[in-house]
């Protein structure tokens, strides 16, 4: 295969330290977790969110757990 290119591949046998020492970054410390009120905020925002795109698509409300007026389908009631 005249013309195609060749990999080289380098093989060193320089300790794991010295290969953050050749310029690459070390991993950032890790910090604190935010605030639990700011998750549960940001859980809730995201259940609500979730909640009015599956009225939106199934006409069904799951927080009141009934069927919607109008809309693509037609809930019925199987049990008791």
């Amino acid at each position: 295969m005249a013309g195609a290119a060749a990999t080289v591949t380098a093989v060193s046998s320089c300790g794991e330290g010295d290969i953050v020492d050749a310029g690459m970054q070390k991993k950032a410390k890790r910090g604190r977790p935010p605030p639990e009120e700011e998750v549960e905020a940001f859980l809730a925002a995201a259940e609500n969110a979730m909640a009015l795109r599956f009225a939106a698509k199934y006409n069904y409300d799951v927080v009141k757990d009934a069927p919607m007026d109008g809309g693509r389908y037609e809930w019925v009631r199987v049990g008791p």
